[in-house]
C-alpha cells in the first residue's frame, strides 16, 4: 500500500528561502543605496578622469580641455587648431541625470554653464601638466553635495556635504 504525499518537506521549504535570500541580497549590492552613494561615485569618477586626462597630456604631449555643461561634463582634444570632444572610453561625454544646481567657478569667479550642446571647454589640461585652477559643485536630489577643486598643479581636492531630506 503507496500513500499518497502530497507537499514539500521542511529542508525544501528551507533550501528555497536560502536560494532567494542570496538571490536578493545579490540584486541589492549591485545597486547604488542612495544619492550619497551615486554622488561620491561620481566624484570618484570625475576627479580620476581629470588626473587621467593630466596624464594623457603630458605622455602624449598634446593639451586636452574639459567642459563642465549644466548635465555633465565633456573631455576634448585639439585636432586642426580646434577642439573636437571625445567620443570614445575613457574620456567620452558624461552625463550626470538628476544634477541640481551645478556650479563651476574659475579663479573664484562665477561661471554661467550652459546647454549641453551648447558647451566650449572651459578648462585648459596642458601638456606640461598644469591645469586651469577650478572648483565643481554638484549633487542630486536633497541638500547633498560635492565641492572639487582641483589647483594649478592639477591636485583634487574632495569635500563632501550631506544633509538626508527630511
Amino acid at each position: 500500500m503507496q500513500k499518497n504525499v502530497q507537499g514539500f518537506t521542511l529542508i525544501e521549504i528551507m533550501v528555497v528561502v536560502v536560494i532567494i535570500s542570496i538571490m536578493v541580497g545579490v540584486v541589492t549590492l549591485s545597486f547604488p543605496d542612495t544619492n550619497r552613494d551615486l554622488l561620491k561615485e561620481d566624484a570618484e569618477r570625475f576627479s580620476s578622469l581629470v588626473l587621467l586626462a593630466e596624464d594623457e597630456a603630458i605622455l602624449q604631449s598634446r593639451d586636452l580641455a574639459l567642459a563642465i555643461n549644466d548635465e555633465g561634463y565633456a573631455f576634448f582634444s585639439r585636432e586642426n587648431k580646434k577642439w573636437q570632444a571625445f567620443s570614445k572610453t575613457p574620456f567620452k561625454p558624461r552625463k550626470l541625470s538628476g544634477l541640481e544646481k551645478p556650479e563651476l567657478y574659475l579663479e573664484g569667479v562665477s561661471i554661467q554653464l550652459t546647454k549641453a550642446e551648447k558647451t566650449k571647454p572651459q578648462i585648459v589640461i596642458y601638456s606640461s601638466g598644469e591645469v586651469t585652477p577650478f572648483t565643481y559643485s554638484f549633487g542630486y536630489e536633497g541638500k547633498s553635495k560635492v565641492t572639487l577643486t582641483v589647483d594649478g598643479g592639477g591636485n583634487v581636492k574632495k569635500e563632501f556635504k550631506f544633509e538626508e531630506k527630511q
